[in-house]
Formats: structure tokens, sequence, C-alpha cells
């Protein structure tokens, strides 16, 4: 049925929902890995998923209830797709971002954990980023190259609307030295 329906429907269109169901996908792969950990500190997960509408609301999400939980959760898997979708458009220009999905996923991976919670998390909520809690810096910093990074290599190659191409041996090698 997919191939009956890619002949009819232009492949651009099939990009979009991919990029979404990566988005959403690698979003509650994080929250359940992030919910899991600070449910074992007392945390509720209405908590934690209060945690990126903060970055909309301020301080006053935390006094939301379910809807502010709601607003974050939303607002947390809408920058996952756009986090899928950046994935997306620098393998188009660079392949081997799509050659090699579990490295180049992974240190993908990492460079968005910094840049999302060092460096846009507390411009957007006028706080100084937390280096304090090594262990759950660690297990962020793992969970974006493992769940985020290479769930997005895959997703984004999902989403690509160029024909595949047959990837010789001499395009995957490293070049000469």
């Amino acid at each position: 049925m997919f191939t009956a329906l890619s002949s009819v429907i232009p492949r651009r269109r099939i990009a979009l929902p991919w990029l979404l169901i990566g988005g959403y996908t690698v979003a509650t792969l994080d929250m359940l890995v992030a919910i899991t950990y600070w449910s074992g500190h007392g945390v509720p997960a209405s908590r934690v998923l209060q945690v990126p509408a903060t970055w909309l609301l301020g301080h006053t999400a935390y006094s939301g209830g379910m809807v502010t939980a709601m607003v974050g959760a939303l607002v947390y898997g809408h920058l996952m797709w756009g986090v899928v979708a950046l994935y997306r458009a620098i393998a188009r220009r660079h392949p081997v971002f799509w050659r090699r999905p579990f490295v180049c996923g992974s240190l993908y991976g990492a460079a968005a954990y910094f840049v999302i919670f060092q460096i846009m998390a507390p411009l957007l909520t006028s706080t100084l980023p937390n280096f304090h809690n090594l262990p759950w810096q660690l297990i962020c910093i793992a969970t974006f190259m493992t769940l985020v990074g290479i769930p997005c290599a895959l997703f984004s190659r999902m989403a690509d609307d160029r024909p595949a191409q047959d990837v010789s041996r001499e395009d995957c090698a490293l070049p000469a030295q």
C-alpha cells in the first residue's frame, strides 16, 4: 500500500510525517528517561513535563498542573521535531551523516544536548547552566547520544525525499592521509 501511495503522493509530502514521528519519538524517549530518573528523587512526572513549559511561561508553569505539563510535552515535542529536521538539512548537504548514522547521530545528539540545555534553556529562563549534578548530566548526554541523536539520523533518512542511491565502499572510506 505504501508503494501505491508513494506513486500518487509526491515524496516531499512524505517527509513531514517522518520528521514529526521522529521528533515526538525522541522527545518521548528522552522524557521517559527524565521521568524515570527524577521519580527516584521524589519528583512527579508532571513536574518533569512542566520544565519545557517554563521556557515559555517562566516559573509560573510549575503551578499550572496538567495543563502546563501538556504544554511542556508539546513544546518539547516540537523542539525535537526541529532537531530531527535540522539533522535532515545537515545530512542533505553532508551525506556522511546518513552513511554513518551511529557515529554522526551520537555526536549530533551530544551537540544538541549542549545547545538545548546549556545555551538555549538558560537563555530562555534567565538562569545559569547547571553543572552540579554530574550523574544526571552524564545520563542526559548518554541519552541524547543514543536515544535522540541516532534516531534523528534514522528518522531523517526516512524523511529524505530524494531517491535512494547506492553508496559505494569508497564513499564511506576515510580519506587517505
